[in-house]
């Protein structure tokens, strides 16, 4: 075997060039299957870096004819935690963006408000004093601010106007994803209202119980609360999910897609590389007959014939590696800001094993097919072997031809998507909107009602003055934003709807509309006049008005109450109805929205988001608003973006789709052309002396490349077949991941049908012309 291999070496350097183009296609196909498995691997497949991620539950709240959230009422959470016999542990949290005043400066980070069994279900000792006024700090915020672990313990930071002292540092990965502070939350939620869904809760299951059995155990405790609380409770159930499942569930679909995408590429590049293997084998036909005439058996010309293969697959596995390291780099570069679990993204054993096997089943792939075909030796009177077959050329070419097919019709579906998606009405204009997160420390009513007073009488007039501001307002749940929040209302003296009414809630200030350009369709605005000491407003949206009174009553001086908190326990008033917004993304319709005044609901009031419209490029105006807030209030965490780059954040899950997928349809093509080519190269120089004849016995240049093109016509008509018979089959995996069209949309049919065509056309371009240049004399002297 040692001489085989050496002798496969040799074969294998002797044509430098031919081994190059092999070892480069079958590299690209390797390197960025490998690089799409490792991200598949790090976010779906690695368990997470916990002692016990397996018995990690996160509860969820599903409302009937409504997709399941991760969150519960405070109500609810209390039931569980006490009534449960499935968890060992319950710990309800919430957070996110908030602001940190340190020794000299205040910043925006992550920070989280936990019960202490939160860090028991991390797989954490409890810190001590934390049920007091203890924080527990991330490595690398300790790091950053005091320098290491070390000098953090015992140093203060202040949150809410509340002081901490950091008890302890936590070790490993952080959770959630990018928390830095955990502080501690009370007990028993301050909201217990069952239609409020402002708390996470993530429990541990206790050994031995199945995730079935803890869902069969939530299951009784909903029916129970269902029979209780009818009002809040008869349509609710409770979901144990997987914390895995729960963090991958909305990039899992993305990354399969991609994965099954690059695979295609793959096989694309080693039917390339068996196409290659085939035209070669004509060149060495005399060296195969002269073996088999020695005594070489067909097994040992197959085996002999596989080990250069193998050394072509080694080669490229080598250059996958190396392409995949950058392109896995590049992947998350381009992936969305929430793709979960990034930092456990990396080349590790399992990501070369995938690549070792990749590459074995490349080299079964495109060396097999070559190796029997080439070994079948036959002589003619004149000693000429025949080897090779033009049916197996032939069905390789039209295979990448209905690969990249399928490919490239979901580039076209996602690409004409995602056109869609940016044509998309809003309900507001997002452009000229410089957006600034702003957060004051403040605890209990009267600081809050002094920063909603700064916020109003202070901070927005100074904003809006700012030469080339054409107007500043502030909003608690801000389209597209970190902040905001949802829930069920009700209408005073209104029958009870057959199903429960929920809306998405925001706290705005006077002229948020007119700076957000939302319609203000019938009624006021907010004024300065709906304060605090007066009686309760409320606007609501076009589509909350017809969910709430679809028999077309006015909706202008109704009553309705929301459970955002104890001020909306009393009826507010509504005086004004607008146009609907997209709140979460542009893919999404508008839910029903309910508007309230900030300065009504002051303990919401000290985190918003800052609007400012301006007459120019938005980030041009940061350093002078910047120098506002810090002169209004220093102690105030700001950080700045547009609306334009949170939109654009919104929809960055379809932009990584068809970005990737783009790409790989394009390799695809390029490959399938690069095949076409080589093909019609083939058929050209076979069929040398036949077209010379054909020319000297009056054919002209034109039929000869009509003979050619409609030879790689009929190729490429039988691989659009093929290409869009598989398309057809698969389309249902795409379909959700489309907005606006259908996977059977014909414009995109007819693209790619036309794309492809002229693709395949234009590659046998090259060979039709050099066929329409040969000399009848030399063809027919050399035959």
């Amino acid at each position: 075997m040692i001489f085989e291999i050496r002798q496969a070496l040799r074969t294998v350097g002797s044509r430098p060039s031919f081994a190059l183009i092999c070892i480069a296609t079958l590299g690209l196909g390797i390197g960025i299957s490998t690089a799409v498995f490792t991200v598949v691997n790090g976010v779906l497949l690695q368990p997470l870096r916990f002692p016990h991620p397996d018995r990690m539950i996160s509860l969820n709240t599903e409302n009937k004819g409504r997709p399941a959230f991760p969150r519960l009422t405070g109500g609810d959470f209390v039931d569980l935690r006490d009534t449960n016999q499935v968890f060992d542990a319950v710990s309800m949290y919430w957070g996110g963006e908030v602001g940190v005043q340190l020794e000299g400066h205040a910043e925006f980070t992550g920070i989280w408000w936990v019960n202490p069994e939160f860090f028991s279900i991390l797989g954490q000792p409890r810190p001590a004093s934390f049920d007091k006024t203890g924080a527990v700090v991330s490595a690398g915020f300790a790091s950053r601010n005091f320098g290491d672990s070390a000098r953090a313990v015992g140093r203060t930071l202040r949150v809410e106007d509340e002081l901490y002292t950091i008890t302890r540092v936590m070790p490993g990965p952080a959770y959630p994803a990018k928390a830095e502070i955990w502080l501690p939350a009370p007990r028993t939620p301050e909201n217990l209202n069952r239609t409020a869904y402002n708390y996470r809760a993530l429990a541990l299951l206790r050994p031995g119980i199945t995730v079935e059995s803890a869902q069969a155990n939530l299951d009784t405790i909903a029916s129970r609360l269902a029979a209780a609380h009818a009002d809040s409770n008869a349509a609710k159930r409770f979901i144990a999910l997987p914390l895995r499942d729960q963090l991958v569930g909305q990039v899992r679909s993305t990354l399969d897609l991609l994965l099954g995408a690059v695979l295609l590429v793959l096989l694309i590049a080693c039917a390339n590389v068996s196409n290659l293997l085939l035209a070669r084998s004509t060149v060495r036909a005399k060296e195969i007959s002269i073996r088999a005439a020695l005594g070489a058996t067909r097994a040992r010309l197959i085996t002999q014939l596989i080990l250069e293969s193998i050394v072509l697959a080694v080669g490229g596995a080598l250059a996958g590696v190396a392409l995949a390291w950058w392109g896995t780099r590049v992947l998350i570069h381009f992936a969305p800001a929430n793709l979960p679990r990034v930092d456990d993204i990396h080349l590790d054993p399992a990501v070369l094993g995938f690549a070792l096997g990749l590459s074995a089943l490349s080299a079964l792939l495109f060396g097999v097919l070559p190796a029997l075909q080439a070994s079948r030796v036959e002589f003619s009177s004149r000693g000429v072997f025949r080897g090779g077959s033009h049916l197996l050329r032939n069905s390789l070419v039209v295979s990448e031809i209905a690969l990249s097919f399928v490919l490239a019709m979901g580039a076209g579906l996602f690409f004409r998507s995602f056109l869609a998606l940016n044509a998309t009405d809003l309900g507001f204009k997002a452009d000229n909107l410089l957006v600034m997160y702003a957060h004051a420390p403040a605890s209990g009513l009267d600081q809050h009602l002094g920063v909603n007073r700064t916020l109003t009488d202070d901070l927005l007039p100074k904003l809006s003055a700012i030469p080339g501001v054409d107007s500043a307002s502030a909003v608690m749940g801000l389209p597209t934003g970190a902040y905001g929040s949802n829930g069920f209302y009700k209408v005073v003296d209104h029958a009870p709807s057959a199903k429960p009414l929920q809306s998405v809630w925001a706290l705005t200030s006077p002229n948020y509309f007119a700076a957000m350009r939302v319609p203000l369709l019938r009624g006021r605005d907010f004024t300065t006049r709906d304060g605090f000491d007066s009686g309760g407003v409320a606007i609501i949206s076009e589509a909350m008005a017809r969910q709430a009174f679809p028999n077309n009553e006015d909706p202008l001086g109704r009553r309705i109450i929301c459970g955002l908190d104890k001020w909306t326990a009393q009826p507010m008033t509504i005086v004004g109805i607008v146009g609907d917004v997209r709140q979460t993304s542009p893919g999404q319709p508008p839910d029903p929205a309910l508007y309230m005044p900030l300065a009504q609901h002051p303990f919401r009031a000290n985190e918003v988001q800052v609007i400012m419209r301006t007459a120019g490029p938005p980030t041009t105006f940061v350093p002078a608003a910047r120098a506002v807030a810090q002169q209004v209030n220093p102690q105030m965490a700001i950080r700045f973006t547009t609306l334009d780059s949170m939109v654009a954040d919104s929809i960055s899950a379809p932009r990584f789709r068809t970005l990737l997928a783009s790409v790989f349809a394009g390799l695809a093509l390029l490959l399938a052309m690069a095949g076409v080519y080589g093909v019609m190269s083939y058929v050209v120089t076979q069929r040398t002396a036949e077209l010379g004849l054909r020319m000297a016995l009056g054919a002209g240049a034109g039929n000869v490349v009509r003979l050619v093109l409609g030879r790689a016509a009929a190729l490429a008509a039988a691989g659009l077949v093929i290409g869009a018979l598989l398309s057809a089959a698969t389309s249902r995996l795409t379909e959700s991941m489309l907005f606006g069209l259908k996977p059977s949309d014909p414009s995109t049919w007819a693209m790619v049908f036309a794309s492809v065509s002229v693709i395949a056309l234009i590659a046998a371009a090259g060979p039709a012309w050099r066929a329409a240049r040969i000399d009848p004399m030399i063809a027919l002297r050399e035959e």
